[in-house]
């Protein structure tokens, strides 16, 4: 039993490293990519990218926003296609514990996509400032479900060695 669940399901591999992949480069360019694009007052426009209002944040001193924004939106989705890839790799009886805590830290996958949803949509009334979303969101969205379409594959196959360990 303590087979890998990449030895387990090899023609599954090469599916996965794609998902992977993609989800490693949307989550590049929906980083550093535009988000949003705010015009003042009709007038001035200003895009501004995940990672450039993590610095905007910063330097306007609101760190505990900037420390939560880059927690949620850089650091973790890192974090789990790091785990991912350990939890596919790795003998099968080690990774229990933190393939629950993977599952249960898939649910927040979409919380800063959300974040940003309800901001451009709660402030596009205002005469003075006008916010849309930019190609940038979209990758970052993109690269959120594709991660969650990873954990969720993974999760399955877990399961179903769950189901042949118990027999």
């Amino acid at each position: 039993m303590s087979a890998s669940l990449a030895a387990r399901h090899p023609r599954d591999t090469p599916f996965l490293i794609v998902l992977w992949a993609l989800t490693a480069i949307c989550l590049a360019l929906g980083l550093v990519v535009p988000a949003v694009k705010v015009t003042k007052v009709r007038l001035f426009d200003s895009a501004h990218s995940v990672l450039s209002g993590i610095q905007d944040l910063w330097f306007s001193e609101s760190w505990p926003l900037a420390i939560v924004i880059a927690a949620f939106s850089v650091a973790l989705p890192i974090v789990k296609l790091l785990v991912s890839a350990f939890l596919w790799l790795t003998p099968y009886h080690r990774t229990g514990p933190l393939h629950a805590i993977a599952v249960s830290i898939g649910k927040w996958s979409m919380l800063d996509v959300l974040v940003v949803a309800i901001i451009v949509v709660s402030l596009q009334g205002d005469f003075l400032v006008r916010f849309r979303a930019q190609n940038g969101i979209y990758l970052f969205g993109a690269s959120a479900l594709f991660a969650m379409a990873l954990m969720a594959w993974i999760d399955r196959r877990r399961r179903q060695a769950d189901a042949q360990a118990a027999r």
